[in-house]
């Protein structure tokens, strides 16, 4: 195919004022270019260049909030962002072109389905294409419908062995299994959706909330790090207490009107351990609020390295747990993912989640407005996608030698959650993963994006009070 066969849809990019001239070039001059299929539309033009890099979330909605109120292809801009997006979270799930056409290949679609998924789903995708996921996706959001889907299953099972039996079950098999987990999900949401409004704003509010100097906060100055259960900090938990409810009041994520909402206390306050070099004490709690009791966590350390002001954080209870759970006689942690390292594991970790990460929270935001009563003063670092990593054992190098493998807790904000729940969710995602050395610096092993998004499907289930579902290898 010719470097023109996709002159419009980028064309139509930069008169929408969504790519700059140097990144419009630079598409079409790519080398995978002139052997791209006809794009259905600019999203999906948009969408392939987010895939190749050649543009990041970050410049499309830059350059989407550059684009004036009463621009003439404002509207059209907006669409087609909100479009790239839905675009970029079905790459992160496999869900593309060359799925839909292994599909088609083994007669598992009709020419028919093909054409109109072709349309709906992007050309790449930012890890390797999954038919078993795409066929789960055309029968729930697809154009595939439920009847056909079923029909297929009948068929498949009846069939004889011959040459792609066995592959054409195992894809309807666990395409089945996918479809049954994401019902089950949907059950629990739904029968704890009042509870997980109400007590999913609490955690994550607690989780990120800061209590140090300032007008109204309570401040410590003392010889040494207070105790977890000391009066002082006593004190300001039940300031946070009281902060969190006018904040949750105001955001009005009771979902029944008139209702009263309580001021939690605080209770069973005790130390996970202390971490000496850095003076911080990690700490957990029980927060109740009616008959309903949550864990909580919380660190109290320096506002600075060497300040003796003392600052309380909210955090999450699995990381409290690993982080300071796992230390040695001087208080330094026994579990430091060597031979990687801290900071090279977690720098790994965040740039091979980066791109999974991007489309899910785009896409969730859009699904509910949020507010921000200005109450509660919260850490940035913590309310950002994956917020904590903390090794909890050491790494294990693998019997073949090509890499690490390393059990990891994570703290992850959940937008998915967030967005069914109406409040923002964090979520304890728990799980070995494999680091390679490459070139004298370490990355996350190609099998990473498969590994990272089944391990926050399990969390996300678990949370939901689902554990038995079926989860496809």
């Amino acid at each position: 195919m010719s470097p023109d066969a996709n002159p419009d849809a980028f064309l139509a990019l930069l008169t929408q004022g969504l790519i700059s001239d140097a990144q419009h070039d630079a598409a079409r001059a790519h080398p995978e270019t002139a052997a791209l299929p006809p794009l259905p539309s600019p999203a999906h033009a948009l969408a392939w260049m987010r895939v190749r890099g050649l543009v990041t979330e970050e410049e499309q909605n830059a350059a989407l909030d550059k684009i004036g109120d009463d621009a003439p292809h404002v509207d059209d801009a907006a669409d087609t962002a909100i479009d790239a997006d839905d675009l970029i979270e079905l790459a992160g799930q496999g869900i593309t072109h060359e799925a839909i056409e292994v599909l088609f290949r083994d007669s598992l679609i009709d020419a028919e389905t093909r054409d109109m998924a072709l349309t709906e789903t992007p050309v790449v995708g930012t890890v390797a294409a999954s038919p078993v996921a795409t066929l789960a996706w055309l029968a729930t959001e697809g154009p595939l419908e439920k009847e056909r889907f079923d029909a297929l299953r009948t068929q498949v099972a009846a069939e004889p062995a011959f040459a792609m039996a066995a592959e054409r079950t195992r894809i309807v098999n666990e395409a089945q299994a996918l479809i049954e987990a994401d019902e089950q999900a949907v059950k629990a949401w739904q029968a704890r959706a009042q509870r997980s409004r109400r007590i999913g704003a609490w955690k994550f509010i607690l989780a990120v909330a800061v209590i140090g100097g300032g007008l109204g906060w309570y401040l410590f100055a003392p010889a040494s790090v207070p105790a977890c259960d000391a009066a002082s900090t006593r004190k300001t938990l039940d300031s946070l207490m009281r902060r969190v409810t006018m904040d949750v009041r105001m955001r009005h994520l009771d979902p029944n009107a008139g209702t009263v909402i309580e001021t939690p206390s605080v209770g069973s306050m005790r130390e996970v351990g202390y971490r000496k070099p850095e003076r911080v004490r990690g700490c957990v709690a029980v927060m109740t609020r009616g008959d309903s009791k949550e864990p909580m966590a919380y660190t109290i350390g320096p506002t600075e390295p060497k300040s003796d002001e003392m600052v309380v954080r909210g955090a999450d209870v699995a990381i409290v747990e690993a982080r300071f759970g796992h230390l040695d006689s001087d208080g330094r942690p026994l579990y430091n993912a060597e031979p990687i390292g801290r900071e090279a594991m977690e720098k790994a970790f965040r740039e091979g989640a980066a791109p999974l990460s991007a489309a899910r929270s785009a896409s969730a935001m859009r699904m509910r407005p949020r507010t921000d009563s200005g109450l509660v003063r919260k850490d940035p670092n913590r309310s950002r996608e994956i917020a904590e990593i903390e090794p909890t054992g050491p790494c294990r190098k693998l019997d073949d030698g090509a890499g690490h493998a390393c059990p990891l807790v994570i703290e992850y904000n959940d937008s998915l959650l967030g967005a069914l729940s109406g409040s923002d969710t964090s979520l304890p995602v728990t799980g070995e993963f494999t680091f390679v050395e490459d070139n004298g610096s370490w990355r996350v092993s190609d099998d990473f994006p498969k590994t990272f998004v089944r391990k926050v499907l399990e969390a996300r289930l678990n949370s939901m009070g689902v554990t038995d579902a079926a989860m496809p290898q």
